[in-house]
């Protein structure tokens, strides 16, 4: 690795390694207000967003936001046994869950490493049984609730995040984690906004890291209530599609490029604004992909309704396996995001602006 590239590879493991779901993003937040250290302009509000701005004093104005929370659970009830049931924090498919790792943290920070269960195979007398969520439990060792409640000092609502290891695949520049949706976008706006408090752009730049966006988007919420740019660039970990099972051709893929996402259910990404993305990234060299997602949404579907609208698109880094324990990305993806970024933002001017804005 380069220098670039180690620092990059640095700043990702603090950031998926750092827990922080939606509503317990103040770990999080502190990495990012330390990457923030030379902007112009830092604003932090009540519900947790903080966001970044650099050259104050001119126009256009860009946004990029990417979301600080992932998704987890938290506790809803203790046994007395000293197992513990959950509520989930954001959406979960059921058959990642069992036997999984956790780590459940008290209000103090300590953490309690924890397995996820359900009755047993060995117990089920039904044939149909299906377990649900509902039917789980995480396992921390204790003996029973009292253990629970006053040596470990679990309570309920104290947050539960997914246990995962961190690795570097060097043969094909790939990595494995946790949190990558969003904290992979998280880092691509980090390293965009210190690029840009040291290389000179014609336009005002925001950068909005968000909270809680994994439950509806109530940090956006809240931005846009502040800001009102002239184009919105949302910073994804996109869900990858590239595996057996699909019925259809994959849409987005490991090593394909930057996720441009056309539409999902939240938000049509305004063509103006997509076709100079896409056009970009041609005159240029960087790899990019389209998508069309069925499901799915993100901050950018409250960004772009704000006042008079914002012309919005969703960008990103493909993430396999998202909203489960282990997410696998490329760096080689993530490099041809950065790239392209930087030079949309490099060129961005009042007459790109009026050629989107149609006036």
């Amino acid at each position: 690795m380069n220098k670039i590239e180690a620092k990059r590879f640095d700043l990702l493991k603090d950031l998926t390694t750092t827990h922080g779901i939606s509503g317990f993003e103040s770990s999080v937040k502190k990495i990012v207000k330390n990457g923030f250290k030379n902007a112009d302009k830092i604003i932090e509000d009540n519900i947790g967003n903080i966001s970044a701005e650099y050259n104050l004093d001119k126009k256009p104005s860009i946004m990029l936001i990417a979301h600080m929370d992932e998704v987890g659970f938290i506790v809803s009830d203790i046994l007395e046994s000293g197992l513990l049931r959950f509520q989930t924090i954001g959406s979960w498919d059921k058959n990642t869950l069992l036997s999984s790792s956790v780590e459940v943290i008290n209000r103090f920070g300590k953490k309690f490493y924890g397995i996820i269960g359900s009755l047993p195979v060995h117990y089920q007398t039904n044939k149909n049984y299906e377990v649900k969520i509902d039917d789980m439990f995480i396992d921390v060792g204790a003996k029973n609730i009292q253990q629970v409640k006053d040596e470990m000092n679990i309570n309920l609502g104290d947050e539960i995040v997914p246990f995962s290891n961190f690795h570097y695949v060097e043969e094909s520049n790939h990595l494995f984690g946790k949190a990558f949706d969003d904290r992979v976008g998280v880092s691509v706006m980090m390293e965009i906004g210190e690029y840009f408090s040291k290389n000179a752009h014609p336009n005002r730049l925001i950068c909005a890291a968000s909270t809680q966006e994994e439950v509806g988007g109530r940090g956006s919420m809240t931005l846009r209530n502040y800001y009102h740019p002239d184009i919105c660039i949302v910073l994804e970990g996109a869900p990858a599609d590239d595996f057996p099972g699909l019925n259809r051709k994959p849409q987005t893929g490991l090593d394909l490029g930057a996720h441009i996402r056309i539409y999902d259910v939240s938000m049509i990404a305004k063509k103006e604004l997509r076709e100079l993305v896409i056009d970009t990234a041609e005159r240029n060299n960087i790899k990019y992909q389209l998508a069309v997602r069925k499901g799915g949404g993100t901050d950018g579907g409250l960004i772009q309704t704000s006042l008079y609208g914002v012309p919005s698109i969703v960008m990103g880094v493909p993430v396999r396996y998202a909203h489960s324990h282990n997410g696998c990305i490329s760096l080689n993806d993530y490099n041809d995001l950065v790239e392209l970024l930087k030079t949309i933002i490099s060129e961005f001017d009042e007459k790109i602006l009026g050629k989107i804005s149609g006036k």
